[in-house]
């Protein structure tokens, strides 16, 4: 009966050969655990801290690689901001017809969905759109955002919804012809901006506005 040499007696890569021969499946496993516990403290670590969310819906240039956020840089770092941690989430991949009379069902609960769950703090929409969902109590009254200065200056561009028998103003229409950032953004020619009803950020959202609309 051959006999097998003791392990201590073995060459270096025999050593190596037994230890892979008899253990390689424990060695996977727990390769494949640190792994998994690396992309996890490196995705923690990784992320950033949301201080607002902002709509964008049917965006007319929604195509570029990049989110597009870069256009909050400067609003952030004037407020404080280390852009290494904290970001500003833009979403301008919805698309919604309304004109479809509840034919574009699935983008539109999607769209429906976000309003509900108080995901984003700043809309912009088309106008046809914004009229849509202000009628549906999406948006809050914008005026309650505004400094007088700023309200002064939009008087004319405000847009009303009526809800219960209160009209109030809900957006302001814009145009990339006269707003800077509205040009800067690149996602519309024109458009409407409003406050997304259950917005919890009052104070940064005061503050967008009046970056928005300076």
């Amino acid at each position: 009966m051959e006999q097998k040499t003791p392990f201590k007696e073995l060459t270096f890569s025999r050593k190596i050969q037994y230890i892979w021969d008899y253990y390689k499946i424990p060695i996977f496993l727990v390769i494949i655990g640190i792994i998994a516990v690396t992309a996890f403290i490196r995705g923690r670590l990784a992320q950033k801290n949301t201080v607002l969310g902002v709509l964008c819906v049917n965006a007319e240039n929604n195509t570029t690689e990049d989110s597009g956020a870069d256009i909050f840089n400067d609003f952030l770092t004037d407020n404080g901001y280390d852009l290494s941690k904290d970001e500003i989430v833009l979403n301008k991949n919805i698309c919604v017809d309304v004109d479809k009379n509840g034919l574009d069902y699935q983008n539109m609960s999607v769209l429906t969905a976000y309003f509900a769950s108080n995901e984003y703090d700043i809309c912009f929409m088309d106008d046809k759109t914004f009229d849509y969902y202000a009628k549906n109590v999406c948006f809050e009254d914008i005026s309650k955002y505004l400094d007088e200065t700023i309200l002064e200056k939009y008087k004319d561009r405000l847009a009303y919804v009526t809800i219960d028998g209160k009209e109030y103003p809900c957006g302001i229409r814009l145009s990339a012809d006269d707003n800077k950032f509205v040009k800067a953004s690149g996602l519309y020619s024109s458009c409407t901006v409003g406050v997304c009803s259950g917005t919890s950020h009052d104070a940064m959202v005061k503050k967008l506005c009046g970056y928005i609309l300076q």
